[in-house]
């Protein structure tokens, strides 16, 4: 008596489903890949710019502290020395430790950065030095969330 033999088999139809899919899947995880890379890349090039930017104002900013220190240099009266800064462009306050001038650099759109000197022992010396935003600018972080009461 002949055998019968039963063969289970996807014949070659469930071999190609299988390959498509497994196509399919390769690629769309390469436009994956390739799309987080681009994201990647516009990062890395904004941070290069915005680190250029402050590295520019600082530049700048170390400019104009030579500036001032060549222009109170020599001067040992606390109006002299008030006058040269001022004259020399920097923003000049009072306070009970003696005098403070100021001067700010533009980094880009929304930052600058504030240098604070003081004159101590014939030289000027850095006081503090931020990063800062303007005053127009408004920084909206309230949210309009429920309350946990129903309007009802």
């Amino acid at each position: 008596m002949a055998e019968k033999q039963n063969k289970y088999s996807s014949g070659i139809g469930g071999s190609l489903v299988l390959i498509i899919f497994i196509v399919l899947t390769i690629t769309v995880f390469s436009v994956l890949t390739l799309v987080s890379a681009e994201n990647e890349l516009r990062t890395v090039e904004r941070a290069i710019k915005a680190s250029e930017d402050y590295y520019a104002a600082e530049k700048q900013a170390a400019l104009k502290c030579g500036e001032l220190e060549n222009a109170v240099s020599g001067l040992t009266g606390q109006e002299e020395i008030s006058a040269a800064l001022l004259s020399a462009g920097a923003a000049v306050s009072a306070d009970d430790e003696g005098i403070t001038a100021s001067f700010t650099v533009e980094i880009d759109n929304v930052r600058r950065l504030v240098t604070v000197m003081r004159p101590e022992s014939g030289t000027l010396v850095i006081i503090s030095q931020k990063i800062t935003v303007p005053d127009d600018i408004i920084i909206d972080d309230g949210h309009d969330v429920w309350d946990g009461t129903f309007p009802f």
